[in-house]
């Protein structure tokens, strides 16, 4: 594993929040029932171990995509970032979510140095506390709104779609990059 910081990623400039309405040409995401999240979160977490135990985990595709291990450490982030924000949604009217910057976040957490085995655990973690968070979303609970700093509006259903594309893409990343 590299020990030294990484050349950074190209910085990400795309308005993600097309994938809710348009799904993703990149990795045929379609937008499903949220309903369907935790299941989702579920197998995505049971084929993080594999990609994570790929000999050449934290190498780097090219020089400016992140290696397979540091997708599946953004993934953990966001696993435990939005089912926050989904949990305070379900408790607080509209909450203001602060901007979070994931390639300052991979360098702040050093993704190029994490343990695959910790990461790997750290996902099954995350994603079991999500998951708990939504099963407490009730049927009158979907339109509840949230919005990012940039003024983006989400409901708890978006942001269960948003989620399950984040983490079902990077997965699909990471795949390619361990080359499996």
């Amino acid at each position: 594993m590299t020990t030294d910081a990484p050349h950074p990623t190209t910085p990400e400039t795309r308005d993600w929040t097309i994938v809710l309405t348009e799904g993703c040409e990149q990795c045929g995401y379609v937008p499903s029932s949220p309903h369907d999240s935790s299941s989702r979160l579920a197998a995505a977490a049971a084929e993080w171990p594999t990609v994570l135990a790929s000999p050449d985990v934290a190498k780097r595709p090219a020089p400016h995509t992140w290696s397979p291990l540091e997708y599946a450490a953004h993934a953990r982030d966001m696993v435990q970032l939005l089912g926050t924000r989904v949990a305070d949604m379900l408790t607080t009217d509209d909450p203001q979510f602060e901007d979070w910057d994931g390639d300052a976040k991979a360098i702040e957490l050093e993704y190029w140095k994490a343990e695959p085995a910790q990461i790997a655990s750290d996902i099954e973690l995350a994603t079991r506390h999500t998951r708990a968070v939504l099963a407490r979303i009730g049927v009158d609970d979907w339109d509840r709104p949230g919005h990012r700093s940039d003024g983006v509006a989400f409901t708890v259903a978006t942001m269960c779609q948003y989620l399950v594309h984040d983490v079902e893409h990077h997965l699909m990343d990471a795949r390619l990059g361990a080359g499996i």
